[in-house]
């Protein structure tokens, strides 16, 4: 069959599609499910954000994975393949928690992680016998290597380092949380127990990629500590670059952040949330506990690892003032780096339940569910408010002045000055660039272009 995966973009207020120069990270999932597609297929990747569809193309199967904020678009885009005659089948986080909605515009629906039955899939579209939706019995297990393969994609559409034969590509090495934070869907969809990828697998993967410089998609990397030892133990001595993301609860376990920065981690995002504990307990994350914060910045710039700290504003218990906290904190600590967010009920949380049963849920389309609207009432702030000092207080998070003194912390943590250097100069004004046309710089891709 001819088979096209499809990672959709975001739809503007009109109701196109938000498009850019280049992409931030070639998609894994669809990578990794042509990879279990048998070799007699012949399939294409289009990653809508930087590429443009050829709706007059042939294909036998269109597959489509799509977040909440993307789902306007995959849905968009099924019905103009559908009207062609095509068979769609759709997954992903959203039509995994609103697999009915997602029936709508898709010939099937896969509800969770399709890695066991995508064969199956496959084999029922060839024989025409394709069922509504489509639910593996359990959990994949991940024993099984799986390399992802990169050759179907537009991987040019990517940046890359000076140097550089391959943008930093993506990489997994376990599935599931078994926390429960309200706002929070990955439990949701990988389930409440951490799955581990064979460390030889995971080395193997790397090998047969090629690249120098990783994101390490893991929503925790650092969440089975023995397991995290012994990767970080296999990764040493190679060479590499990489990035991940690690929660607060390292300190239980901060000899972990020493062995990251051997293995060659130069950055970790953290989501701390807030600083305030009492919005942290509302919605199940008091774990994170604020006193506890300098510490692990300062244990990860001691260890040349640059800290980027991600908050959650719009909690019940916030208030204007945790904006000016906020802020007034990051540049204490030096902090290079500084993600903000509003607060989003996405379907499938407890949140979304809790919000939807009090009428606080406010929203036009899915499309402005990209976690930099408002989509639901705050307690402490009208929304207008909330959406309004949000942007203007991530514009003075990287302002002029302010990215001076985010590079000056860059260089000051690197283990590579000149590089930092480098890379803190793009990166910042990037960041800038992106905050001060309220687009979030880690959504979407890099130059937004004008729409058609």
């Amino acid at each position: 069959m001819n088979i096209l995966f499809v990672y959709p973009t975001r739809l503007d207020p009109s109701g196109r599609p938000i498009k850019y120069r280049k992409g931030y990270l070639p998609p894994l999932a669809l990578a990794t499910l042509d990879g279990l597609t048998p070799d007699h297929h012949n399939v294409r990747i289009i990653d809508d954000i930087v590429d443009e569809i050829d709706f007059s193309v042939s294909y036998d199967l269109v597959a489509i994975t799509a977040m909440t904020m993307q789902v306007e678009r995959a849905y968009q885009i099924a019905d103009a393949f559908r009207d062609r005659g095509v068979k769609i089948i759709m997954g992903g986080m959203h039509p995994t928690v609103l697999p009915h909605e997602a029936k709508q515009h898709a010939d099937s629906v896969v509800i969770g992680e399709a890695d066991n039955i995508w064969e199956q899939i496959l084999d029922d579209c060839e024989g025409n016998r394709m069922e509504d939706f489509y639910q593996d019995t359990a959990f994949p297990d991940l024993q099984k290597l799986v390399i992802p393969k990169w050759d179907n994609l537009n991987l040019r559409a990517y940046p890359k380092r000076i140097g550089a034969t391959l943008p930093m590509m993506p990489i997994f090495t376990t599935r599931g949380c078994p926390l429960a934070c309200k706002f929070c869907s990955v439990s949701k969809f990988f389930g409440r127990t951490t799955r581990v990828k064979p460390i030889s697998h995971v080395i193997q993967e790397i090998e047969n990629t090629g690249a120098t410089e990783y994101l390490f998609v893991d929503d925790n990397i650092t969440c089975n500590p023995d397991y995290s030892r012994e990767l970080f133990g296999a990764l040493a001595g190679r060479n590499l670059n990489w990035m991940s993301q690690i929660s607060t609860t390292v300190m239980k376990n901060p000899d972990l952040i020493d062995l990251a920065a051997k293995a060659g981690c130069s950055g970790l995002l953290i989501g701390v949330e807030s600083l305030s504990q009492s919005s942290l307990k509302t919605v199940n994350k008091g774990f994170n506990k604020v006193e506890q914060y300098e510490e692990l910045i300062r244990r990860m710039q001691k260890n040349g690892i640059n800290p980027c700290l991600s908050f959650i504003f719009g909690f019940d218990e916030d208030t204007p003032e945790q904006f000016r906290h906020t802020i007034e904190f990051c540049r204490k600590n030096k902090v290079g780096y500084t993600i903000l967010w509003i607060l989003t009920p996405l379907p499938g949380t407890d949140l979304f339940a809790e919000m939807e049963d009090a009428g606080r849920i406010d929203y036009e389309n899915w499309s402005t569910f990209d976690l930099t609207n408002v989509v639901f009432q705050p307690r402490n702030f009208s929304k207008q408010e909330l959406y309004e000092t949000y942007w203007k207080s991530y514009q003075e998070i990287y302002s002029l002045k302010s990215i001076v003194g985010n590079i000056r912390h860059d260089v000051r943590v690197a283990r590579n000055p000149a590089r930092a250097f480098l890379n803190g100069a793009f990166v910042q004004t990037y960041f800038r660039n992106k905050v001060y046309s309220r687009d979030h710089p880690l959504v979407g891709g890099i130059g937004m272009r004008a729409p058609n």
